[in-house]
């Protein structure tokens, strides 16, 4: 009986995490254009090659060996525990709709005590990454539906485990941003932004950045961060490293420019609801791309 009350936990938990670092197996297009991914390669961190050739990027960019283990670590254990789908090897062509993950399938990571514990999401993967280059006052959204499961991951699995200031930084970051009843693009980027000051977030460091897509939630007239990752520049163009959604791969993927990044990421086809909720909005930190 155990099993099957944490069981059905871990589905509750994944529905939920699906508002943000979505979960989709479709593949992402807009209008049926298949995205221009000429030339643009990925991994699913499966072997040491590209584990070590990830790290070494990110740690010359401020990362910290600690920060890029724990990466790997995460990335192992992931791939350890796929059932169904084979996590891509090395740098792979991405394919003209991306990677298809539509039958990856990962056994759930039991804990002593019979349940489930939570699979990391983008948001807590960036995160990992971000946290010491990262600096906010704290201030945050009340109530912040999005976030729950998350902070069930930090308060209760040791691998997701933050400090009090981070775990402070943590939500006003990734806290929701209040719309109240704006209705355009160009409003909604407005208060963003203006919520990144008023929260003082800063992101410091050279040649790497947060990558951020809000989107729309009318109904609680809200934008909330649905997906994150990290960017770093690279001597040949752009690393960019996600997971991809939280029953689904860590994936790190070359482009040449921001361009194809923000293509890639608009491509999603999870990102859309319906007719009521405006675009999504990628940002660069506080910049919109």
């Amino acid at each position: 009986m155990k099993k099957h009350i944490a069981s059905l936990g871990t589905l509750l938990m994944t529905a939920a995490l699906l508002a943000g670092c979505g979960n989709s197996g479709e593949k992402p297009k807009i209008n049926d254009t298949p995205v221009n991914t000429n030339g643009i390669v990925y991994s699913n961190l499966a072997d040491t090659e590209s584990q070590n050739e990830v790290a070494e990027i990110l740690e010359s960019h401020g990362v910290t060996k600690e920060q890029t283990q724990a990466l790997i670590s995460w990335a192992d254990d992931y791939n350890s525990r796929v059932s169904s789908g084979t996590p891509a090897e090395g740098f792979q062509p991405l394919g003209d709709v991306g990677a298809d993950y539509s039958g990856f399938i990962v056994d759930g990571r039991e804990a002593a005590d019979g349940m489930f514990e939570p699979e990391a999401n983008c948001r807590l993967t960036s995160y990992l990454l971000m946290k010491n280059l990262i600096q906010t006052n704290g201030k945050q959204a009340d109530n912040d539906t999005v976030l729950v499961f998350d902070m069930e991951a930090v308060d209760s699995c040791r691998q997701f485990a933050l400090s009090e200031e981070e775990r402070n930084n943590y939500v006003s970051l990734f806290s929701r941003v209040p719309l109240n009843g704006a209705d355009t693009m160009e409003k909604h980027i407005e208060l963003i932004q203006n919520t990144w000051k008023d929260r003082d977030i800063k992101i410091e460091g050279d040649g790497i950045s947060l990558i951020t897509v809000y989107l729309h939630m009318p109904f609680d007239d809200v934008r909330f961060v649905g997906h994150t990752g990290v960017l770093v520049e690279t001597d040949d163009g752009l690393l960019f490293i996600e997971k991809y959604g939280p029953q689904l791969p860590f994936q790190a993927t070359r482009f040449h420019d921001r361009n194809e990044l923000k293509e890639y990421l608009l491509n999603r086809a999870d990102l859309y609801g319906d007719e009521t909720e405006l675009a999504p909005i990628v940002m660069e930190n506080d910049r919109v791309i």
